[in-house]
Order: structure tokens, then sequence, then C-alpha cells
């Protein structure tokens, strides 16, 4: 398959640099990992109203309970934060407080009966879905995946308590340390390309800039991909048209809707993300070692590539409705009925 063409004014090598790299793939794999295990709790198992945000949480409090301080302080996030979270997985009936035997005007977070089945649940379709990326680049191949994704978590102060709590606690390893490391890893990058002359990113931006595809990127197409609303999406292309980032042209295939496409500032962000990528891959080598980096980005590759991740970004398919309208014009309305009733058959035989 060809390498897509680049934006005009992004130089082919950094287009492809943006296009593939490590920290993409690891976020692309993560969030299917995510997704497919909400999807399946979801539709198999009656969980509903469930959020890829509860997951950290949920894990972390396991059988033996935890303190609100105590997950703030594992995730890195505040404890005002963290009790926000808290309440939304309360109402949902997966996590209790009940008082703490060692003071009395403090609480500790319990799982309930639904969210301890909810653990056990998910810990089992997560490693069925483990089993199918075996399946796709080779056992061996995902475990010594895994094994670096394991080595990088345990070298990463930000993911270092999350690794040591979930192995006590017995949760996912893999599953859990994905979610975090992914988060790692926009954070990181936020940091790394804000130091280069955009301090007002956000951690949400990503959420659209990461699907902006070498024909641009629609905001339905951007909402399904990452599993939020159009609103969400257009009010984070908002903040990123204000900022410079981005324009929204015609798109030529739909006569009501645009295309966000990068403007000039845009070209230049993600020219220093790349940047920021190649930084980000050289703290990693300095915890895995180069050769651990090389295999970690071989089989992260792969993976991304079998699961054909954001591939409908970056190798869209024919345009079908500008092929309709130029078979029409050239064939004309009667020969474009004649051509469709061909078609139609065709395709019933098949």
């Amino acid at each position: 398959m060809n390498a897509p063409i680049a934006q005009p004014g992004i130089d082919q090598q950094t287009w492809n640099r943006y296009r593939a790299n490590l920290p993409r793939h690891l976020m692309g794999i993560a969030r299917h990992l995510q997704s497919e295990v909400m999807r399946s709790l979801g539709q198999r198992s009656g969980h509903a109203g469930l959020r890829l945000g509860f997951e950290p949480f949920i894990t972390l409090i396991g059988p033996q309970g935890a303190r609100i301080t105590e997950l703030a302080g594992w995730l890195g996030i505040s404890k005002q934060a963290c009790n926000q979270s808290i309440n939304q997985i309360e109402q949902a009936g997966y996590v209790r407080r009940d008082a703490d035997p060692q003071d009395g005007r403090a609480r500790v977070l319990q799982l309930t009966a639904r969210g301890a089945r909810l653990v056990r649940e998910g810990a089992d379709v997560s490693a069925a879905v483990q089993e199918q990326y075996g399946a796709l680049i080779g056992e061996a191949e995902y475990a010594e995946f895994a094994a670096l994704v394991d080595r990088l978590c345990a070298g990463l102060e930000y993911v270092r308590p999350v690794h040591r709590v979930a192995r006590a606690k017995g949760a996912d390893v893999p599953g859990a340390l994905l979610g975090r490391l992914s988060d790692y890893v926009q954070q990181r990058l936020m940091e790394l390309t804000g130091a280069r002359g955009h301090p007002r990113l956000k951690m949400s931006f990503g959420q659209v800039l990461s699907l902006i595809g070498p024909g641009g990127g629609r905001i339905q197409q951007i909402a399904r991909i990452q599993q939020v609303s159009k609103q969400a999406v257009s009010a984070v292309a908002g903040e990123l048209e204000a900022l410079g980032y981005i324009e929204r042209r015609a798109d030529s295939a739909h006569a009501r809707a645009h295309r966000l496409c990068f403007s000039v500032a845009g070209k230049q962000l993600l020219a220093d993300s790349v940047a920021s990528v190649e930084d980000l891959e050289r703290e990693f080598a300095a915890i895995i070692g180069d050769a651990g980096l090389e295999r970690l980005r071989a089989h992260a590759s792969a993976l991304y590539g079998r699961l054909q991740l954001e591939s409908e970004v970056f190798q869209p398919g024919p345009d079908l409705d500008a092929i309709a309208r130029q078979l029409i014009q050239q064939l004309g309305p009667q020969g474009g009925r004649e051509l469709a009733r061909v078609l139609l058959v065709q395709t019933r035989e098949e």
C-alpha cells in the first residue's frame, strides 16, 4: 500500500514520522484494548454506564480497598479530581465508601458486588482480547511486547506507583499498564511540544490533532474513533481554530460538511510534535535500551498495522461519492442507472 501523501507544506518525511511512530502505536493499541473491553462488558455482561476513565480507579481499589488519598497519589491527580471520578463510579454502583477502621473520620473505598464482578469479567475480556493480539502477531512476539511495556512502566516515575499497586492487587497488569502508559505518553508529548513554543496546548487537543489525516479530518469520524460526542469534538476543534492551529475547509465529498485541516501554524505544531516524539523515544531507550526500544517499536507497529488502527484516517479508501458523480457525468443519467443495475445484479449473485 502506498504511503499517504502529506498535506501541502508538510514534507513527506515529517508526515511519515508523524503518521507512524511508537507513541501513536501505543496509544492506539491501548485505546483499542479499552474500547473492546468496554464494548464487551456493556453488550454481553450488562454493565451499563461504563466510561473509559473508570478503569484505573476500579483496578487499583481491588479486593483490599483503598483510600481517596492513596488513589490520588497512585494516579498523580488531585484529591478533588479523584473524588469527582469516584462520585461517578459510586453512582454507577461499582464502589461504596465504608468507615475506615483505623480512622473513624475517614472512608475506605471498597468494590461492591457489582464492582467485583466487573473486575473479574473485565480481566477475562482483556485476556481474551490479548489472546487475539497474540494470534495476530505471534504469541512470543506479543509476550515480548507485554514484557517490554512492563519494563518501561517499571522505570517511569509517572507509572511506577500504578505498576507496583496493580501487581500487588493481582490486577490485569498488561491492560492496566497500557492505559496508564498511554496517559503518560499523551501528557509527556504535550509537555515536550509545549516547550517548543506551544504553551497553550491541552490534553484534549490530542483527540482531534492526532486524527487529522492527509486529506484533513471529519468531526463525525473523529468522534466515532475516539468514542466521544460530535459536540465534544466540535468544541475542541473550535479551540484549536481559535489558536490558529487548524482551519475548516469545504468537504468536496459532502456539500454541507467541512474538513479540519492544519493551518500554517498547525503544520509547525506537527513538525514540533515529531521532534517531541523523537525526544520521548530517547527517554524510553534510556530505560529499556536501544535494542529494547527497537523490539517494542517492531511489535507495536505490527500489532497496530494488523488491527488496522486509524487506517481509515491515514489510508482512506476511494471517495465513492466523487466517483459516482464522475460516472454520472461521463455516462449520463441513463448510463448511470444501467451501471447501477449491473452492479446490483452482480452483488446479489456473489
